[in-house]
């Protein structure tokens, strides 16, 4: 370290200077020195003595810049590079080896463009994305939430700009709350992640609003069936600029043409001001705002939501990046079901502080943070007249590190991450400690093929509250450790090969998941304590493989997948509700008729359920021979012991550039247009969805729903 501090020091970041959004793994040379941006756009590199020197960068879709400097002590630089049109076939090797000796794996990093021919009836979003990954097992047509490598839905925490959001999905499976357009880039961790992650045991959603245009005002509209879409983006100054973007659905309005009754819409806004201080300080603030509601008659009516802000300020400290975060999150939900017979509220808001300092060396690169997040919700219910109500401040502190350092052949990340948990509410106490060792290594066997080892020690401080049979929902109830209920805490343990060969990138893993702690919800709870027995502990354990193929447009993702739980009052394993065993997802696209074309293919093993084996008469005899009451009562099969027929589908996308002119005569100059079509389920293959027995009859008839038919529909987008 005082070699370092002797030495010269050149720090900068780089920058995309249309979007100003950082370039990862840029090359930077100095006079015959090199080394490697981050994936975050900052690089570090000392020079041995003060004086003037000549500064090159280079990345993949850029410009070469080139600049003199005069290095005295430490100069932090902000380097903008021009986009090129041409892209070298040497440039593209380049890159792709740095991403490969980087990260840890490969499709970390998302690239939401390639996506963006994935077939739905909305806009490009993050949920299609996720869903074709390798790891990932989806619930139903009409749900949004999913499993990660055996983890249960409810243990995958999404950040956006520093915000945590909890239920960032509308109701069915083809959208979240995020819109592509309006996302710069987002990571997707599917486990073995660093110890700068926390709080989640399941997988990591990490994804960043992108700034405004800083060159010229532009509205984006976007038309389908079942929704709307603006987006109006620009510079506030020459230092400044601002992106806001609203969405609508009009779902209920184009089924009520169709003499369907299905009252439901959603709407999100958000939006981000950023303001560029000077080369090395900018600061930005990020805001989101959806809501889903669902009224149906006088038997059901839900809305759930989520509101949050934030405010992120980057800079360069010497030779250190330094970003903080503060941010508001509110997620709330509200129920009533027959008029109250059946009654929730729940909110559940996070106000969080997160401070991180990286570091970048010739050898070796740290990263030291600390995050702090109080929250403030309760759970209130009524269950035919039995009321629960808790509520509470509960906070979590945490104090990471983690170290990287790179030789020839090997990268190897360690880290360590320690919390502290304190609850205290209307009926409890809880303070709990917790240490989390974790680390990655990567082994290069050629330049192209390296092998992988991660494991670590992860918990999570929110705990939902669901019916695990109800695969339509896409939201939870959440609530905070509480009583006997601890956080859920897993060690995931992952062994891979990874490839870049000439004809497309590989990555298989092999993953093992024990859990030390879980919770579940108790389907038959005491009535006279439901605040105690709603939770009850459980034991958990996953095992699998993933693999993932892709080249110029093909992408192959296949899981293998056992997940078992068993509750404190069970005595034998069971599957657990995602327990789908095998799940293949190919997408392709490519230029065809004009435009281009994407089509998705779907094959999933059917997930396990409870199903209903017979039922007898219940009769209570009362005095002189009268009856009190009779009812059937069902007898159940063993807790997911049946299994549904195999899930397939095949959906197809076509999208051809076009001018607005034949349209509007008024709406020149235009910037670009598309107009889409699509088919969803193309063969309209029938996947079951549930089965349930007609008691109107007598025997009683099993009835089946079926999850999304054949479906065409259509969308035009604009920008001006």
């Amino acid at each position: 370290m005082l070699l370092i501090l002797l030495n010269q020091t050149v720090n900068g970041i780089i920058i995309d200077v249309r979007t100003r959004e950082p370039v990862p793994y840029a090359a930077v040379e100095v006079d015959g020195r090199g080394t490697y941006a981050d994936e975050k756009g900052f690089f570090s590199l000392n020079l041995p003595h003060p004086g003037t020197y000549t500064l090159k960068v280079s990345a993949l879709g850029y410009e070469d810049y080139e600049r003199k400097i005069n290095v005295k002590d430490v100069l932090s630089v902000k380097v903008y590079l021009k986009p090129s049109a041409i892209r070298l076939k040497e440039e593209v090797v380049t890159a792709r080896r740095e991403t490969f000796r980087k990260d840890f794996s490969l499709n970390i990093q998302q690239n939401i463009s390639r996506y963006r021919l994935l077939p739905s009836p909305f806009e490009k979003d993050l949920m299609r994305i996720i869903q074709v990954q390798p790891g990932v097992v989806f619930t139903s047509d009409f749900s949004g939430r999913f499993s990660v490598r055996g983890s249960a839905p409810f243990e995958n925490l999404t950040i956006l700009d520093g915000m945590y959001l909890y239920n960032p999905y509308h109701l069915g499976s083809f959208v979240s709350i995020f819109d592509g357009d309006v996302i710069n880039r987002f990571q997707f961790l599917k486990g073995g992640y660093t110890a700068r992650y926390g709080n989640a045991t399941g997988s990591i959603i990490y994804a960043e609003l992108r700034e405004g245009n800083y060159q010229e005002t532009r509205f984006t509209t976007v038309i389908s069936p079942l929704t709307t879409k603006v987006m109006l983006e620009g510079p506030i100054s020459s230092k400044s600029s601002f992106i806001f973007n609203i969405r609508r659905s009009y779902i209920a309005e184009v089924l009520d043409m169709m003499g369907i009754n299905f009252p439901y819409y959603f709407y999100d806004i958000t939006g981000k001001l950023t303001y560029n201080f000077s080369d090395i300080t900018m600061g930005s603030l990020s805001f989101i705002n959806s809501q889903d509601n669902f009224t149906f008659q006088d038997i059901l009516d839900v809305n759930w939501g989520n509101r949050g802000t934030s405010f992120i300020f980057k800079t360069i400290l010497g030779n250190l990046l330094y970003r903080s975060y503060i941010s508001y999150t509110g997620n709330s939900i509200e129920m009533n079901f027959l008029r109250g017979v059946f009654r929730v509220d729940n909110n559940f808001d996070i106000f969080s502080v997160r401070n991180i300092f990286d570091y970048i060396g010739p050898q070796w690169s740290s990263t030291f943070g600390v995050d702090l997040a109080v929250i403030s919700g309760y759970y209130n219910s009524n269950l035919i007249g039995i009321p629960q109500y808790t509520e509470g401040t509960p906070m979590v502190a945490s104090v990471f590190s983690e170290w990287k350092r790179e030789w020839k052949k090997l990268t190897f990340n360690a880290g360590l991450r320690g919390n502290y948990y304190r609850l205290r509410s209307n009926k409890y106490n809880k303070d709990h400690w917790s240490i989390e060792p974790r680390f990655n290594l990567k082994y290069f066997v050629r330049e192209d093929l390296a092998l992988k080892l991660a494991a670590g020690l992860y918990y999570q401080y929110a705990i939902a509250i669901t019916n695990p049979q109800l695969q339509i929902s896409s939201f939870y109830y959440w609530v905070a450790p509480y009583g006997r209920i601890d956080p859920v805490s897993n060690i995931h343990i992952i062994a891979g090969i990874e490839g870049i060969p000439s004809f497309g990138n590989f990555d298989i893993n092999l993953f093992v998941k024990p859990y030390l702690f879980t919770a579940t919800v108790n389907m038959y709870p005491d009535i006279t304590n439901i605040e105690e027995s709603i939770l009850m502990p459980a034991e958990a354990f996953s095992w699998g493989i993933d693999v993932w193929f892709q080249n110029n447009w093909l992408d192959f993702a296949y899981t293998l997948m056992f997940a078992y739980n068993r509750a404190e009052n069970e005595e034998y394993w069971k599957r657990a509700e995602w327990d789908r065993r095998h799940t293949l997802n190919i997408t392709a696209h490519g230029k065809a008729l004009g435009g281009q074309v994407g089509m998705k293919f779907t094959y999933a093993t059917g997930n396990p359920y409870t199903d209903i084996l017979a039922r007898y008469l219940y009769i209570s005899p009362g005095p002189f021979g009268y009856h009190d009451f009779i009812i059937w009562v069902d007898m159940f099969s063993d807790r997911n012991a049946m299994t549904m027929p195999d899930y397939r589908r095949i959906d197809v996308y076509y999208e051809k550039p076009i001018s607005c002119a034949g349209f509007w005569k008024f709406c020149t100059p235009v910037k670009g247009g598309s107009l889409g079509f699509g088919i969803i389920n193309l063969f309209n293959f029938k996947n079951l969805f549930i089965r349930f027995y007609d008691y109107s009859t007598n025997p009683p008839t099993r009835r089946e729903i079926y999850q999304i038919p054949l479906t065409p529909y259509f969308q035009l987008r604009f920008s001006f």
